[in-house]
């Protein structure tokens, strides 16, 4: 029997990815260090170790330095220089939409800077404009475990109410340039994720907290969405922001 039911005609069909998972670029145009540049994987070919999603000052340390070791997201599929004939395939397959991340460490590199960097401005710009013209709505999450190391190392991620208002500028500030191109925001990517990993990829947390501090850090972090969601709010009441 035929289904009755049909998708409204807006329905937005199409895929998404991280800034983090994809860009590359590591170093690139001003680019700071993310939580995510500092993971190491297996390497496919000999198995090396992983480092677990959780860092302490010497392991931080570590893996800035290091050379050998497999970072793969500091590869990624180097969509920050191949993103526009990456987005025409997309568009041959039909999509709708198409949702990714701005890198926060591409922006401000520590996360502490007065300025931005306007490189990595012009990059989503780019980004964000081949988008719409190849007629995808974009969906932006502002936040997808690309925190700055250095809000990690100095601050213990969101366990201090000082990264709050770090965030919030951040959040501001990409709302006001790209408001009137994208109309789907996201505040931080899976904000609900915690055990074995959000601790250290979504809150930022350094190797030994406990669960007091987790819950600190949530908390924060739950401030910081608020914050984001009511300037979006009273700033710009046709965009529309909630929780992935």
């Amino acid at each position: 029997m035929k289904n009755k039911e049909t998708f409204p005609k807006d329905f937005l069909w199409g895929g998404a990815i991280a800034a983090n998972q994809a860009e590359g670029a590591y170093g690139i145009d001003g680019k700071g260090t993310s939580l995510m540049d500092i993971e190491a994987l297996p390497n496919e070919y000999d198995k090396t170790t992983v480092v677990g999603y959780s860092h302490d000052i010497s392991s931080i340390d570590f893996a800035l330095n290091d050379k050998e070791g497999h970072y793969p997201r500091r590869h990624g599929i180097d969509f920050y220089h191949r993103y526009a004939e990456d987005l025409e395939l997309m568009s041959e397959m039909g999509f709708k939409a198409f949702r990714t991340s701005i890198d926060w460490s591409r922006i401000f590199s520590t996360g502490t800077e007065t300025e931005p960097n306007e490189q990595g401005l012009e990059f989503y710009d780019r980004l964000i404009s081949k988008i719409a013209d190849l007629g995808m709505e974009p969906v932006i999450t502002i936040s997808h475990y690309e925190m700055p190391v250095h809000l990690l190392r100095e601050y213990n991620g969101f366990e201090s109410r000082e990264v709050v208002d770090y965030y919030e500028k951040f959040a501001k500030l990409v709302l006001d340039r790209y408001h009137d191109k994208v109309k789907y925001w996201i505040p931080f990517n899976q904000i609900n994720s915690l055990a074995s990993w959000g601790e250290y990829a979504s809150l930022g947390l350094k190797k030994g907290f406990d669960l007091q501090t987790t819950y600190q850090a949530v908390h924060n972090q739950f401030v910081a969405s608020a914050l984001a969601t009511k300037y979006a709010h009273e700033n710009y009441p046709d965009v529309k922001i909630g929780v992935m």
